[in-house]
């Protein structure tokens, strides 16, 4: 987990798995009642750049969210894969776009 803050961004923490980051942080499971797509992370992989956003279907129910993942190239955006909850892309190749060793 990084910080960024006042231009600087600095190591903050380091997770293993996502329920320590959920335990440190229980808001981001529930304040987010948007249903726009979302950035939470972009990843640079074998000189390819990916963008990862989220997009709940229903405001009210997180388990109806949608975790997409673009490779970002000459300015155009194209979807790789589309998974139905961050726990899958866990298990996937872009994993590290969502946790750093």
């Amino acid at each position: 987990m990084y910080v960024y803050s006042n231009g600087v961004t600095k190591p903050y923490k380091t997770y293993t798995d996502l329920s320590d980051i959920l335990r440190d942080f229980p808001g981001m499971m529930t304040s987010n009642n948007s249903t726009k797509e979302e950035l939470v992370s972009v990843l640079k992989k074998d000189d390819h750049f990916y963008e990862i956003t989220s997009q709940r279907k229903d405001p009210k129910n997180i388990e109806k969210t949608v975790v997409t993942v673009y490779e970002v190239m000459n300015g155009q955006k194209r979807i790789v894969e589309e998974y139905n909850d961050i726990y899958e892309v866990m298990a996937s190749p872009y994993k590290e776009a969502i946790m750093t060793n």
